[in-house]
Formats: structure tokens, C-alpha cells, sequence
């Protein structure tokens, strides 16, 4: 059978779902093809949306009519904001979910939409030149205007306990395979990776009240900018015990027994999310290490014990668990374990995420060399966008100094993978005007042009921006006397003297708009400077370097940055920014020369 669409979307993880549901919104016919559409947007990890530089995405995803943070708002059983006592630009609003809820809330909103949602899978490509003309399965073709194909940790996927090694994308359900020929046949660049997870735990046989308590915030917190329209369900609370000397013997002891010791895994596991086995090895000053008890869901009977994955043997697995404060009697009832998959050096891609040796074939998730739900539902945004796109000759590339998506994009596409690729608000260099507040305003102008915003969510808009205003102007003409002289509320904004409360007070300013609008007053002189800086990156396109040969010439730089420059060839200073480990010092250095070079040809 063949099978005509505009879009033809490949695996149904948070990459999938997000490309699909926007290029569906841009008016797009789409059909989503995955091996089984019943665990479409599965939670295949921890049962949570959020944190830090993950919860900016999520907003930003939402904010250009995206559907994670409104699924996470439904799904959503606990709140809390990370980094309460720190600045607006790195807290971040973390959600534990109900994660059966999440799928079948996701599964709804994709019929709903219209989307065709087909059980089969791809195994190869029909192309012509550069444009891929349809998807092939063993039995069936799919032709499309343009492709998204979002495989996550399922090409040439194996999952590994102990010395078990089987083939598969997640614990029981088989791996996609025949991909990895076509990727072949292009010679682009892949490599392999590894994620873990830990053992799921009967909910039943754990020991509660031995367990430090961990509530949800008093606040009502909503990750989607709708806010109250999508309602909660019954809220509960997470739990946190510690491994502790007994745990890490028998782990030590046990160590060569894991697949990650043992030689069987080749690929490159998360830094910033090691195994057990990781920490227990890396870390061996530390006597204990934390675990997050997380309840999988409202109904579900199961425990996610988050921070101890493994793919150590069962009966290893089995003697740690108990010796866990609050684990004594803990019954496993899934094993953890590690997977190991390919994945596509994402500098094959360029900032739309196409393959740059294609026309139409973009790429999202896991499959770029990313980990997190978060990252791999702004990927499937940009990347869903630009498919939609693509029909109108027309691209999206998000930029850096706009969003954690343009972040994201040119990160993994400049700089490619050496691990599981995460985000963190460190990786923002302006992430002062890039806070999870403001991704709304961030991201307005490109929904409206791309008509992904709703008329609600216009209007949930325009009510905060006008709230906003409100607040503003109430500030300016607020005069308070301190010592002897008024103030306005705005000078007080920027007093270390005078507090968010201490304005509300006097005020009578209180809600969500007025904290921002109080940390946009705060922070003005850092925003203002910031924007200085982006105008002189602008800039930085007219000083061109033809006539610079050498770069070993340029004095000030050192032997590295003038090996790489050499490599490289930039031909203007935007392109010698964009460049890994180039520093503001190094662009001044470039810019002097460049000056003398001018002086020395006209003659001044």
C-alpha cells in the first residue's frame, strides 16, 4: 500500500508528538508512525517535566502552541520551584507526573488533532538526488513532502542487564533497525550512546515513614502559560532516603558484573546522570548518595527510586535495593537497566535540524545525541516547524541569544555530542533575558508567524502584557520617602534594601505579572548590558578577515585559538563567535588587528 501525506513524522516519543501536534496546527496533513501508538509519549525514564534550562524549553515549547507543559499541567500530581532563594533566570518549576495519565492525556490530544496515527516501521528510504521521496516498511510506502524522524534510543537499540544483552529501544519492546543502512550510505557521521534507569519498586513493600517527607509547593504552580485552564489532579508528595556503606560494598564488590564495567557497552553514558555504579566508582569520598522517591503515579502501584540506575545483575540489583534505609523489604518489580543505541552526529544537521545532504529529512530527540524529554520536545518543535515550513520554501533557525531552543539547535549543531547532550542554564551565556518567566514574550512574534497561537492563548497573552503595564505604571508614580528624599516604586525595584514582599506591601501589587514585571525593573541594568553585547555580535558581520592568511600573525591570540582560526577559515568575526572556545578577549584581539591591517592598506 502507499500512502500520501505532507508530513510523515517517525516515532511517537516527546520529539514526535511535539513535531506532529505544530505542523498539524500549521495546517499540515500528518500521519505520526511509530512501532506502537498505545505507548505514544511514554514516559520511558523518570515519571517528571522540569528543571533547570528544562523547564525554560518546556516553556518555550509551550509558548509557540507546543503541547508538553499543558500535558504536564493535566498530568501533573506535585510542583515545586527549584532554585527558590537564587535569581528568576535560574529557578525552574519541576513537576512529578502520573505518568499513565501523561500518555493516555497525550494519545487523546494527537486524535484529537487529526493526526493519522499508524502502527509500522520504517526501515529504509527512497530518494532521488537529495529529496527523499517516500518511507518504506516490509509491507507498506509512505510518501511525504517532508519527513521527521525521531527513533530516540530505538536504532540499532540493545538493552543491557548484567551479561544479558537483548535487542530493543525500552525494556520489553523491540529495537528499529535497518535505519542505520541508510545513514551509511550517506557516510554521515554516527557514534553510539548510552541512557540507564534504575529498578522500579512495589510501592507496597516500601517503608514510608522511615522516609524524609518531600511536599509539594503551597504556590498553585502551572508549567503551561494557560495556567488554571488545565486543572491538576490530586496533588501528593515525593520521598528521599541514601545509599549508604553497606550499599556501596556490595556494589564495589560487585562491580565487574555490570555491563557498564564488564566491556559489554561501547557507548557513552550521561555525565550529569551516572549510574550507581558511576557514582559509587567516581565518587569514593562520598558515603552516601541521595534517591528521590518518586511516586509513579496516582493509581500505579509503583516506586521510581530516582538516582540509582544500574545494569548490574538482577540478584545484585535485588541485594543494594535492600539495603537501602526505607528498602529492607522493597519487591522489585521491573529491573533496571541500560540501553544502548546509535545516534546521528548532529553536525550533519544544520539549525532547522535537516540532514545538510538532504532536502527534506529532519531529525529530533535522541536520535541528535540528546537526553531528557525536554530537549527532545524542543527539538520536535523546531524541527516539526520547519517541515511545515519547508512546503512554503521557507525556515526557522531559533537563536541563542532568544531562547534555550536557539541554544540547543546551535550547540548540538556546531559543536556535536562527546556524550548525552543536557541542558543547563549555564550553557546560556544571556540567560539574564532568558528566564522562564518571559518565554512568552520571547517567543510571541514567531507564533504569530507561523499562526501557531490560539485565540486563547492570545488572550492569556495580551491580559498578562497588559497586567504587566499596569504594574509598571503603578510603580513609576508610587513615591515613597526613604531617608528624607521620594522614591519611586521603580528605584526601590533595584534596592537590595527593599524586597519583592516589601514592594507588594506598599504597593498592593501582588500575582505573577507583578513579579515580573518587578525582576524586569531589578535586572534592567544587566538586561540593558546584555543587549549592548548581542547589537556588537550583530555588528560583528561587517569586520570581514580575507585579508588575514595566518592567523599565527595575530599577536595576543594563543597557539589554540590560532590553530583552530586556521582550521576553520571564518570569513567574517560572526563566524569566529560561533566557533568553541573563542572568548570576547580573543574577538577585541582580532578586532585591533583587523584595524591595524585597515590602517596599514589606506595609509591612516
Amino acid at each position: 500500500m502507499t500512502y500520501v501525506f505532507d508530513i510523515l513524522i517517525i516515532g511517537g516519543g516527546h520529539a514526535g508528538v511535539e513535531a506532529a501536534l505544530i505542523a498539524r496546527k500549521m495546517g499540515r496533513q500528518v500521519a505520526l508512525v511509530s512501532l506502537d501508538h498505545s505507548k505514544t509519549g511514554r514516559m520511558s525514564c523518570n515519571p517528571a517535566i522540569g528543571g533547570m534550562g528544562k523547564t525554560h524549553i518546556a516553556r518555550e515549547v509551550d509558548a509557540l502552541g507546543g503541547y508538553i507543559a499543558e500535558a504536564t499541567d493535566l498530568a501533573g500530581i506535585q510542583f515545586r520551584v527549584l532554585n527558590r532563594k537564587k535569581g528568576p533566570a535560574v529557578q525552574a518549576t519541576r513537576a512529578q507526573t502520573d505518568k499513565e495519565l501523561y500518555e493516555k492525556i497525550i494519545q487523546k490530544k494527537l486524535k484529537e488533532e487529526g493526526i493519522v496515527l499508524i502502527d509500522d516501521e520504517i526501515i529504509n528510504f527512497k530518494k532521488e538526488k537529495n529529496v527523499i521521496i517516500s518511507a518504506l516498511s516490509k509491507n507498506n510506502e509512505y510518501s511525504a513532502k517532508s519527513y521527521v524522524l525521531t527513533t530516540g534510543t530505538f536504532l540499532n537499540g540493545s538493552i543491557l542487564i548484567g551479561h544479558e544483552k537483548n535487542e530493543g529501544g525500552r525494556i520489553n519492546e523491540k529495537k528499529s533497525s535497518g535505519l542505520e543502512l541508510f545513514f551509511n550510505s550517506l557516510n554521515l557521521k554516527t557514534g553510539r550512546l548510552k541512557t540507564g534507569t534504575p529498578p522500579r519498586l512495589d510501592k507496597q513493600t516500601v517503608d514510608f515513614g522511615s522516609l524524609e517527607e518531600q511536599p509539594g509547593d503551597d504556590a498553585k504552580l502551572f508549567m503551561s502559560y494557560l495556567g488554571e485552564k488545565n486543572k491538576h489532579p490530586k496533588q501528593t508528595s515525593c520521598f528521599i532516603t541514601y545509599t549508604n556503606k553497606k550499599t556501596h560494598e556490595i556494589i564495589r564488590k560487585n562491580i565487574k558484573k555490570s555491563a557498564m564495567y564488564s566491556g559489554l557497552i561501547s557507548g557513552v553514558g550521561p555525565r550529569y546522570c551516572p549510574s550507581i555504579e558511576d557514582k559509587i566508582m567516581r565518587f569514593e569520598d562520598k558515603d552516601q548518595h541521595q534517591i528521590f522517591v518518586e511516586p509513579e503515579g496516582l493509581k500505579t502501584e509503583t516506586i521510581y527510586p530516582n538516582g540509582i540506575s544500574t545494569s548490574l545483575p538482577k540478584e545484585i540489583q535485588e541485594e543494594y535495593i535492600r539495603s537501602i534505609k526505607g528498602f529492607e523489604n522493597a519487591k522489585i518489580k521491573q529491573f533496571g537497566y541500560a540501553v544502548e543505541y546509535d545516534y546521528i552526529d548532529p553536525r550533519n544537521l544544520d539549525k532547522t535540524l535537516r540532514i545538510k545532504k538532504l532536502k527534506n529529512l529532519f531529525l529530533a530527540g535522541q536520535i541528535n545525541g540528546t537526553t531528557g524529554y525536554e530537549e527532545a520536545a524542543g527539538q520536535g518543535m523546531v524541527a516539526g516547524i520547519n517541515a511545515s515550513l519547508l512546503l512554503d520554501q521557507d525556515r526557522w533557525m531559533p537563536k541563542r541569544q532568544d531562547s534555550y531552543l536557539g541554544v540547543l539547535v546551535d550547540d548540538l549543531t556546531r559543536f556535536g555530542v562527546s556524550e548525552p547532550y543536557r541542558m543547563f542554564t549555564s550553557r546560556a551565556e544571556h540567560r539574564l533575558l532568558l528566564r522562564q518567566d518571559n518565554a512568552d514574550e520571547r517567543m510571541f512574534k514567531y507564533a504569530k508567524k507561523f499562526k501557531t497561537l490560539d485565540r486563547l492563548r492570545e488572550e492569556v497573552y495580551l491580559k498578562k502584557q497588559s497586567e504587566k503595564n499596569k504594574a509598571r505604571n503603578i510603580l513609576e508614580t508610587t513615591k515613597i520617602d526613604v531617608g528624607g528624599k521620594k522614591r519611586t516604586g521603580t528605584d526601590l525595584c533595584k534596592r537590595n534594601d527593599f524586597s519583592l514582599k516589601d514592594l507588594s506591601k506598599i504597593t498592593k501589587l501582588k500575582g505573577e505579572s507583578f513579579e515580573q514585571t518587578y525582576f524586569d525593573i531589578r535586572y534592567s541594568g544587566y538586561i540593558k548590558k546584555q543587549q549592548r553585547e548581542l547589537e556588537k555580535i550583530k555588528n560583528l558581520e561587517e569586520f570581514k578577515l580575507g585579508l588575514i592568511f595566518d592567523y599565527k600573525e595575530v599577536i595576543g591570540l594563543s597557539g589554540e585559538l590560532q590553530e583552530k582560526l586556521n582550521h576553520h577559515k571564518p570569513k567574517d568575526l560572526q563566524e569566529v563567535a560561533n566557533i568553541e572556545g573563542i572568548t570576547p578577549a580573543a574577538i577585541s584581539v582580532l578586532t585591533i588587528h583587523l584595524k591595524k591591517i585597515d590602517a596599514i592598506k589606506t595609509g591612516y
